[in-house]
């Protein structure tokens, strides 16, 4: 809804208004109460009308289907029909169809402009565009009651839009400094060395008064989630770390000389591969049936395959949509749903292939590596691929 302008129910279309209103008078399901308001709308695309030509429209319109109703101007009126014209370049004095039917809602295309990043009291170097946010809200079916969490939540950019439709919000995040308003600014322009003691994520929620859906963000390491597995999601919406603007590390596991508490862990490379295996495979634990599983996923453009997309045997991929980052790299959002439970055999795959050299391609792209990745077709078990196994070697 955030980048849409508005929804109609559709009745009919034509070649011109008196098509429309022939078709229209074979049925009378569409027609208003007797005590009902009545407003029509015009528009018309690569055309612009006067008012005086919206007029005679909607009294031609009108008085053909003998509609008696009381009108109403504003957007009160019980009943909104459109009556769209649609016209070809350079063909303006005859529309090539008209569609007509009843208004059901707009959109919520201010709400871009309302949580503009640059507008924000709190944002970091990888805070989500706003117009994306609510993109991923909008795939996860963010509603009243729901409970979203974003693992890798950043400054929080992704929630701010879930909240905004309705759901409780959770985050977690590996940074400490994010969370305690220690990490440097990043705002453009500004002469402080540090951030201001409240420039936390909680400031945000207030200002935009979603604050009371915010239940709370926690310091966590992804690869080893602290939550109860009696505890679901309604979903989960992220933006994994690619290591382009901010590192992908994870607690590790070794014991070293140095300080290794709950405070300050010891921290190693989050490898991109193990990344999306931990998140199918948390999402199948902690997320109910039928919510679903948002997130970005970085693709070469060149060697890119559907065929070798993440998935897991308990999800279903719902949607599939491209963002290309430059000329070589894109990023993908994908949604999947979760359409059953699974045994404990059941685990996620992923294709090494979508990942090797990526960061490579991404700063200095190279057609040799894509050769190389092009020879090389290995699909790896989540199994194969475990936390365990890398943090041995």
């Amino acid at each position: 809804m955030a980048r849409l302008i508005s929804a109609y129910e559709y009745w009919t279309h034509g070649s011109s208004l008196t098509d429309v209103v022939d078709k229209l008078t074979v049925h009378s399901d569409w027609r208003p109460k007797l005590n009902e308001t009545w407003r029509i709308l015009v528009h018309a695309f690569r055309k612009q009308f006067t008012q005086p030509e919206k007029i005679q429209r909607i009294d031609a319109f009108s008085d053909r289907l003998n509609i008696r109703n009381k009108f109403c101007l504003n957007n009160k009126a019980d009943c909104t029909v459109g009556l769209f014209e649609n016209y070809e370049e350079g063909r303006l004095e005859q529309p090539n169809e008209v569609f007509v039917g009843r208004w059901i809602c707009d959109g919520a295309r201010h709400l871009i402009e309302k949580y503009d990043v640059r507008k924000r009291y709190f944002i970091g170097n990888t805070t989500m565009d706003a117009t994306l946010s609510f993109v991923m809200a909008n795939m996860a079916q963010c509603q009243s009651n729901h409970i979203t969490l974003d693992p890798f939540c950043g400054t929080g950019g992704i929630l701010l839009a879930c909240a905004e439709f309705g759901s409780y919000v959770i985050g977690g995040e590996f940074d400490w400094r994010v969370l305690t308003a220690k990490a440097k600014p990043t705002k453009a322009n500004t002469k402080q060395l540090t951030r201001n003691p409240d420039e936390m994520m909680h400031r945000n929620f207030s200002d935009y008064g979603t604050l009371n859906r915010f239940l709370d963000v926690i310091g966590s390491d992804f690869a080893y989630p602290p939550w109860r597995p009696t505890f679901f999601f309604d979903s989960i919406v992220c933006d994994p770390p690619y290591g382009i603007r901010e590192s992908s590390q994870h607690k590790s596991r070794r014991r070293t000389d140095k300080t290794d508490d709950d405070q300050n862990p010891v921290s190693e490379k989050y490898d991109l591969t193990n990344i999306y295996v931990d998140l199918l495979n948390f999402a199948n634990v902690y997320l109910r049936i039928g919510g679903r599983l948002v997130f970005w996923l970085p693709t070469h453009i060149v060697t890119y395959d559907e065929n070798l997309l993440p998935t897991h045997p308990c999800f279903t991929l719902f949607s599939n949509d491209e963002q290309q980052l430059n000329r070589t790299v894109s990023r993908r959002l994908l949604t999947l749903v979760k359409i059953r439970e699974s045994n404990n055999n059941e685990k996620a795959q992923v294709n090494e292939k979508l990942f090797s050299n990526f960061r490579d391609l991404y700063f200095t792209p190279n057609t040799k590596i894509w050769e190389q990745l092009n020879s090389n077709n290995t699909i790896t078990d989540s199994m194969d691929v475990s936390k365990e196994q890398n943090h041995d070697e």
